[in-house]
């Protein structure tokens, strides 16, 4: 293994939002040396994936076709053959230049969706049972984790649930949950009124991006590997409760209107953290209201 003062580190995604986050954590640190890549290299050419892998030791990558539950409840083929493109890619040049370790995020989508909407506690376990993932996106994040088993390479795996912060897209059909209610609790300021997807008693589990990152940080440079593991927060919470917490932040009170014909997702998603507590020392620095202060904030400086 390269000497630590001297790792080589490529970041894919590192235009995406987890990507930049990730880059700016570990350029505050003085043993690595980052090769980022960019928005005009498409990994999906393996020549492009050759080039970029070249004389590297780690990569963290998040380069990925993304979106929500509006987006990928819509688009099932092409996202994942591109999922699938630059995930082999990828792995098939990291291998032809000798990379000793990858951090590959898998989702808490690739979870069976009958235990989400039991309400059980998503331990990494589950994974081996009989395989129902969330939408496609969730069958591709299932079938790269278990491909990943058998690689040759130290690949290291985190199922990232619900990662938020300021940055994400938080308009159009790939905006994410977080930022794009947090928008729509700064126009309800005028509009007064909050257009909400279901009934809003779905939960999720949020875990914001600093936190985020240094997680996959200590998973991806333990000196043993314990297999995949969660990435994110044990902290369960309605979809209309995070709808209160911004309209306090704001300290406004609009007219909530349920929209019952869109998609939803399985009913609860709650996250174990029991065994990434148990190799690892990590915990959550941010609560779920300053996280959301933040991306409010954020939206606000850009908007103006």
């Amino acid at each position: 293994m390269a000497n630590k003062k001297s790792v080589r580190i490529l970041i894919t995604g590192a235009h995406g939002f987890i990507g930049q986050s990730m880059y700016k954590f570990l350029s505050q640190k003085s043993e690595f040396k980052i090769t980022n890549t960019n928005r005009s290299q498409d990994l999906r050419d393996f020549e492009i994936c050759l080039k970029l892998t070249k004389n590297q030791d780690h990569i963290y990558h998040f380069a990925a076709s993304m979106g929500g539950i509006g987006f990928f409840s819509q688009q099932h083929y092409y996202p994942a053959l591109d999922n699938f493109t630059i995930d082999i890619n990828l792995l098939r040049a990291a291998e032809a230049n000798g990379v000793k370790r990858i951090f590959y995020p898998s989702s808490a989508c690739a979870y069976p969706v009958y235990r989400m909407n039991e309400g059980a506690l998503l331990s990494e376990k589950m994974l081996s049972e009989p395989a129902d993932p969330d939408q496609m996106y969730g069958w591709q994040k299932l079938t790269m984790l278990k491909l990943l088993e058998y690689s040759p390479l130290d690949c290291r795996v985190g199922l990232l649930h619900t990662i938020y912060g300021p940055g994400q897209s938080y308009k159009g059909i790939k905006a994410k949950f977080p930022p794009q209610i947090a928008y729509k609790a700064i126009v309800a300021q005028k509009s007064h009124e909050i257009s909400v997807w279901g009934n809003g008693k779905q939960t999720r589990t949020f875990l914001y991006i600093n936190d985020a990152v240094r997680k996959i940080y200590e998973v991806m440079n333990k000196k043993k590997y314990f297999g995949p593991v969660n990435i994110g927060s044990s902290k369960e919470v309605t979809v209309n409760e995070v709808v209160e917490i911004c309209c306090q932040i704001l300290n406004i009170k609009p007219k909530i209107i349920h929209d019952l014909d869109k998609p939803v997702g399985p009913l609860r998603r709650r996250c174990s953290n029991r065994k990434f507590n148990q190799h690892y020392k990590t915990g959550e620095e941010t609560s779920l209201k300053e996280g959301f202060r933040r991306i409010i904030n954020h939206i606000l400086n850009t908007e103006t």
